[in-house]
């Protein structure tokens, strides 16, 4: 059918242009009875902020699903779980990303699973192209053929340094001719346009509107007082605080001094900053708390999980123990079946329902991606791995997060002698 495709930096309304697209493709060919866009993205976070921009596009409502491509791909290998066992693919799991979408992907690429998936999404929309590896490319290649396709992406903010070169933005480019978007929208601050573009340039980025490395050399009260001052001087409006890498805990410590009283001579802070975890940290927090042996009656179980902080995936499980006995006549539960229920349902409520907003808030560089903040603190330590490429990268995708004013605060004087600073 066709593709068509956006690129450009940060912040220059990729997403913006990629709705535009689908209202101009759905004037042009409506949707049928029955039918519906797909939109896909790698991550959740993504999703949930593309579902948003989906609200806005005329006539949509209640004809498009918004889904990871990973949470697709398991649809389409269960749905074709007889066909997949006869063109020999191995039985999958749930958790078996990559090999679900090469799964899909072969499924995807047989005419009549492509034109039965078609026949429901005959248009697909992809944010956020650049995160998407060999497997989930191969869908999407499979799917253009039925479909009319319609991508953003950017090659420069993939983090995964085994994407260079970028397998998805090579294939645009020779699949279609793409819009190249060049004026960065997010912010008209000087200094932060300057530092971004340098940035990608492989120059060093320099103090200037809005943008400012701070002293380098840092102890984390140090850090904590220039971190707490950013705060203070911020003139209203959300903080990032943005690190890397997590190794060696000096961001952590940093954040976690800010949040015990005030810092330096000038007396800023304490203040709050929430960490922002993973389904892995929140599932670990509930794990920890649950007191429960390896196997365990039905009133045990519930009385168990009753003593746990009340929270969604909680009562879920609560839930699910209930109906097990009720429905089902279980009298014994295994703990690592209590353990899964709750892995599930922390992951399906960060899927659906995100989570709550924060003024002040921490996270990586990997969390940030695709976010935009008033004002951003990255904090940059030792412990920072990857080439230089990969530094730059980090780098800019922090720094392009912020619309008014950025802070970098380095761990040691000799960071700035390398890359990305250099």
């Amino acid at each position: 059918m066709t593709v068509r495709a956006v690129e450009g930096a940060a912040g220059c309304g990729k997403t913006f242009r990629l709705m535009e697209m689908l209202a101009e493709t759905l004037a042009a060919h409506p949707l049928m009875e029955g039918q519906r866009v797909l939109a896909l993205t790698f991550m959740h976070g993504a999703r949930r902020r593309l579902a948003d921009r989906l609200r806005a596009v005329p006539g949509l409502l209640g004809r498009v699903e918004c889904c990871t491509v990973d949470s697709f791909a398991w649809r389409i290998y269960r749905r074709w779980r007889g066909l997949a066992a006869a063109l020999g693919i191995p039985p999958r799991g749930e958790g078996e990303f990559d090999a679900v979408c090469d799964a899909a992907g072969l499924l995807l690429e047989q005419e009549q699973v492509r034109n039965w998936t078609a026949a429901s999404f005959p248009i697909v929309l992809v944010d956020e192209g650049q995160d998407l590896g060999p497997q989930r490319l191969r869908m999407l290649v499979a799917l253009s053929a039925a479909t009319r396709s319609l991508i953003a992406a950017d090659e420069f903010q993939c983090l995964d340094q085994a994407l260079r070169p970028n397998p998805l933005v090579a294939w645009i480019q020779g699949a279609a001719e793409p819009e190249t978007l060049v004026q960065v929208r997010r912010t008209n601050v000087g200094g932060l346009l300057a530092a971004g573009a340098a940035i990608r340039g492989g120059q060093a980025p320099v103090n200037g509107q809005g943008f400012r490395i701070l002293q380098p050399g840092v102890s984390v009260p140090l850090a904590a007082t220039l971190l707490a001052n950013a705060i203070a001087w911020r003139q209203g409006g959300d903080v990032a605080v943005i690190t890397p890498a997590l190794q060696g805990g000096f961001a952590q410590n940093v954040v976690a001094r800010v949040g015990q009283g005030r810092c330096g001579q000038q007396g800023n802070g304490p203040y709050s900053i929430h960490w922002e975890g993973t389904n892995r940290d929140e599932t670990q927090v509930l794990i920890d708390g649950l007191q429960l042996g390896a196997n365990a009656d039905g009133i045990t179980a519930r009385a168990a999980l009753r003593a746990l902080p009340p929270c969604g995936p909680v009562r879920a499980a609560i839930m699910w123990v209930e109906n097990q006995i009720h429905a089902l006549g279980r009298v014994g539960f295994a703990r690592a079946d209590i353990e899964a229920v709750l892995a599930r349902n922390v992951a399906l409520r960060r899927q659906h329902g995100g989570s709550a907003r924060h003024l002040f808030t921490a996270m990586t560089v990997q969390q940030a991606k695709n976010r935009e903040f008033e004002g951003v603190v990255i904090i940059w330590p030792y412990q920072v791995g990857g080439d230089v490429e990969h530094k730059r990268r980090l780098l800019y995708n922090a720094v392009t997060r912020a619309r008014r004013w950025c802070n970098v605060i380095v761990q040691g004087q000799n960071i700035l002698a390398g890359p990305p600073f250099t």
